[in-house]
């Protein structure tokens, strides 16, 4: 066998090189890392941790009665306050961001042309859906974060806000609570 190899002078080249079976081994892992990552067209499933956003309206008014409440209650422990109400309006909507399954298929055809040449065309096709969860016998979608909306304005009504004193640690309270600005805050005297 090596009689018939050493009449080719690649093989006399190939022979002159050192340690030529690290060299071997090397491109050998190579092209098993490439075979192992390449895809061929085959259907592929991914869950990626990617995203999809929903708004809820109905999620984001039960927020809002239940700040309110919390906030009420605390205003009323100040000091003069009397009885407190509070009404808080929101900039947008909260937003539940649910994970969500991807499903890529591609498919690869080859047609050819009236002169002899060949097309190839790869189509990929993507679909999405939210990842469900069994418990209890109700199927949920697993959601990652929710995203509360921003405060735009906070009105509060208290007895006791004719007092100056009143109305300044009505408004300080308020502001640390919902880390909001004064100019977001009106306070108001009432019955």
């Amino acid at each position: 066998m090596t009689k018939f190899l050493s009449k080719f002078k690649w093989f006399e080249k190939l022979k002159k090189i050192k340690h030529l079976e690290i060299y071997l081994v090397v491109l050998l892992a190579c092209a098993v890392l490439l075979i192992w990552f390449v895809d061929f067209g085959d259907k592929k499933t991914k869950n990626s941790g990617a995203t999809e956003t929903v708004s809820s309206t109905s999620s984001t008014l039960e927020y809002a009665k239940e700040l309110e409440g919390r906030l009420e209650k605390a205003l009323s422990n100040i000091s003069g306050a009397g009885y407190v109400k509070v009404m808080i309006t929101f900039d947008g909507v909260k937003e539940i961001v649910l994970a969500k399954q991807t499903d890529e298929k591609k498919s690869l055809t080859t047609n050819t042309t009236s002169s002899g040449g060949t097309n190839k065309t790869e189509t990929t096709t993507v679909s999405t859906e939210p990842v469900l969860i069994t418990e209890n016998g109700s199927t949920n979608p697993i959601v990652l974060m929710e995203i509360l909306p921003n405060i735009k304005g906070v009105i509060v009504v208290a007895q006791g806000a004719n007092n100056i004193r009143v109305k300044l640690d009505l408004l300080k309270a308020v502001q640390a609570l919902l880390s909001v600005n004064s100019s977001q805050v009106e306070i108001f005297s009432g019955n």
